[in-house]
C-alpha cells in the first residue's frame, strides 16, 4: 500500500502514515528551511511508513534535526521512540509537563488503553525517548532559517499539554488535535474529547485564541491541509463541538446518554461503508466517554 504524500508549498510537505492501517487518517508533516523538522510522528506502526514518505519526499530521514509534537497520545507521539533511531541527529520537543511519558510510557500506556479500548491495540508499542533528547516546548520559537519560524502555541482542551505549531512565513498552524479532526476521506469535520483530562472550558478557550491568529492555512493531524478558508472551518468545527457537547450533557443530566443517537448525530451521513467511518466511530465513542468523564468529575467537585 502506497501512501499519499503532497507539498502544501515549498516550505511545508506532509506525508500519509497509514495510522490504525487506513489511508487518509493520520499525517505528519515536513518543514524546511536550512534545518527540517518533522512535526507528529504517528503510533509506533507508522514509522515505515514515515520513513518512506520522507524519502519519497526526497528528504533523507538522517538530515531531520527537529521532531515537534503536539500532545503525548500514542496517535500523535507514540512512535517517536521507534523512530529516533532513524533521525540520529534529532531533537524531540513536546509540553514539559507530559515530557515525562516519552521518557518511561508506563503509565501513558496504561490510560490509553483504558481511553482507547477496542482501538488500543492498533496503536503498537510505545519505546521510551532518552531524556536527554528532549527539550519543552512550552514556550518554543524555533528558527529554521531562510525565515521558516515555528513557534508554540499553548491549545489545551483537547489535553491539557496540547501545543499548536504557527509557522510565521507561511502563516499556517499545525493544528495537531487543537481544533478537532477534518478527514476528507470519511466526509467528516468534527471533534475529538477523549478521557481522561479533556476540559470544555479550556477547548473553549482555545477556539478563541486560535481564531484571532492569522492563519493562511489548516494543518490538521487528522487529516492533511485543509481545502476550507481557516476562519470558516474554525468556525464550523466549534459548532460542531458545541453540538457534541449539548448532545451527551442532555444526556448525563438525564442520567441517560443515548450512545447510538448521539453517534447518529455526528456522523451525519458520513458512508457507513468507510474504514474511516469505523475508526471515527471509535472515535466518537471515546469522545461520548471523555465528556461523561468531565462532567462527573466536575460534579464531585461542586460537590466536595
Amino acid at each position: 500500500m502506497e501512501l499519499a504524500v503532497g507539498r502544501y508549498n515549498d516550505t511545508i510537505a506532509w506525508l500519509d502514515n497509514g495510522l490504525l492501517d487506513t489511508p487518509g487518517l493520520g499525517t505528519c508533516y515536513l518543514v524546511q528551511g536550512d534545518d527540517l523538522a518533522l512535526i507528529e510522528t504517528g503510533a509506533s506502526p507508522c514509522v515505515p511508513n514515515v520513513l518512506d514518505g520522507l524519502r519519497r519526499l526526497g528528504i533523507d530521514p538522517a538530515r531531520i534535526r527537529h521532531v515537534l509534537l503536539t500532545h503525548i497520545h500514542m496517535d500523535h507521539a507514540g512512535a517517536t521512540g521507534t523512530l529516533l533511531p532513524h533521525l540520529p541527529e534529532a531533537t524531540v520537543y513536546i509540553h514539559s509537563r507530559t515530557a515525562r511519558f516519552l521518557v518511561d510510557p508506563t503509565d501513558l500506556l496504561a490510560s490509553a488503553e483504558r481511553a482507547l479500548g477496542s482501538l488500543f491495540a492498533l496503536h503498537g508499542v510505545v519505546e521510551p525517548v532518552p531524556a536527554e533528547r528532549i527539550v519543552a516546548a512550552d514556550e518554543l520559537r524555533l528558527d529554521l532559517g531562510r525565515g521558516v519560524v515555528l513557534r508554540a502555541i499553548p491549545s489545551p482542551g483537547h489535553s491539557p499539554d496540547h501545543l499548536a505549531y504557527f509557522e510565521e512565513q507561511s502563516r499556517a498552524l499545525f493544528a495537531g488535535d487543537a481544533l478537532g479532526v477534518a478527514v476528507p476521506a470519511a466526509d467528516y469535520v468534527g471533534p475529538v474529547t477523549p478521557p481522561p483530562a479533556v476540559s470544555v472550558e479550556a477547548q473553549r478557550a482555545t477556539f478563541a485564541r486560535l481564531s484571532q491568529l492569522p492563519i493562511d492555512a489548516l494543518l490538521f493531524a487528522h487529516f492533511g491541509p485543509a481545502a476550507e478558508a481557516p476562519a470558516t472551518l474554525i468556525e464550523r468545527l466549534r459548532a460542531r463541538y458545541e453540538q457534541l457537547v449539548d448532545l451527551v450533557w442532555s444526556g448525563w443530566q438525564r442520567g441517560a446518554i443515548d450512545r447510538a443517537a448521539i453517534l447518529r448525530a455526528m456522523l451525519n451521513g458520513t458512508p457507513a461503508d468507510a474504514r474511516n467511518a469505523e475508526m471515527i466511530a471509535g472515535w466518537i465513542e471515546m469522545s461520548i466517554n471523555g465528556l461523561t468523564h468531565y462532567f462527573n468529575r466536575q460534579a464531585r467537585q461542586s460537590t466536595s
